[in-house]
């Protein structure tokens, strides 16, 4: 027998078509003006311009010690934002892996990313905690404990959010945070490179735009044929922390939304192949 959950997450989905048409049509009778502050608002909160807009930085040993510039191409190498290592003497604010639980209390939509970025404390001492949390969460626990509802079978559609639990929209927003902290850096994240690592996944056409999003992909719209490469680089630390990091949060990535057997991924230099 269904739950109460499950009965809201079906409405949802036969009210989705009628709910996109009225919403459609109320913004048509809305000034152009208007539209475009809202826009705005969104894509570029005033919060978040400085941390938007990237900085270009040499590669190699010219760009001088402490340079983080992590790539993220798809199809083709394309630079990304640049991360320049935090002043040492900036606040130290360190916080341990939280629990999803404390994500949905304590931290919300306020400040959009960049904060909820800074608020996750990324540095050596606290990504083994997110590496083991989410290796934990595999496809059978989330289902089991009602993170997801009535899923798509895997290797089928990605899971919208009809199939998913309000901890699981969570869960999956905070695994995105941490790997757009982790590729691009942000207020907050405190890693010193040593290395460089590579991590290379097979993600559908169809599904590639869905991933893109959530770990904000610079080029996001030119993924190339069905199955090709998406190619993500990144600054790995002593002990291959980051990628281990990194591996964990896409494999619960795939399990919370891309829903693919297998992500296909192959790491090179550094970190864990994330394929689950």
């Amino acid at each position: 027998m269904r739950d109460v959950t499950q009965i809201v997450a079906q409405l949802r989905e036969e009210l989705a078509a009628e709910l996109r048409e009225r919403v459609r049509r109320r913004l048509g009778e809305q000034s152009t003006e208007w539209l475009v502050d809202q826009l705005m608002a969104l894509v570029l909160p005033s919060g978040e311009v400085s941390y938007a807009i990237p900085r270009q930085v040499p590669r190699g040993p010219e760009a001088g010690e402490g340079a983080y510039a992590p790539r993220v191409p798809i199809g083709e190498d394309v630079p990304g934002p640049v991360r320049v290592q935090d002043d040492p003497h900036a606040e130290a604010g360190r916080a341990d892996a939280r629990t999803c639980d404390d994500w949905v209390a304590g931290v919300g939509d306020e400040g959009g990313r960049a904060a909820r970025i800074r608020r996750l404390g990324l540095d050596p001492a606290s990504l083994p905690g997110y590496t083991a949390r989410y290796r934990a969460l595999r496809r059978e626990v989330l289902e089991a404990e009602g993170y997801l509802l009535d899923a798509p079978p895997r290797g089928g559609a990605l899971i919208s959010p009809a199939h998913r639990s309000p901890k699981a929209e969570a869960l999956l927003r905070e695994a995105g945070d941490v790997l757009h902290g982790l590729l691009f850096g942000g207020e907050g994240v405190r890693l010193d490179p040593v290395d460089r690592g590579s991590i290379t996944l097979a993600v559908p056409r169809a599904k590639a735009h869905a991933m893109a999003a959530l770990v904000g992909v610079p080029g996001a719209g030119h993924v190339p044929g069905d199955g090709g490469p998406f190619r993500v680089e990144y600054g790995e630390v002593a002990g291959g922390l980051v990628g281990g990091a990194l591996a964990a949060a896409l494999c619960l990535v795939n399990d919370l939304m891309i829903n693919e057997r297998s992500l296909c991924g192959r790491a090179e230099d550094g970190g864990g192949a994330p394929g689950r």
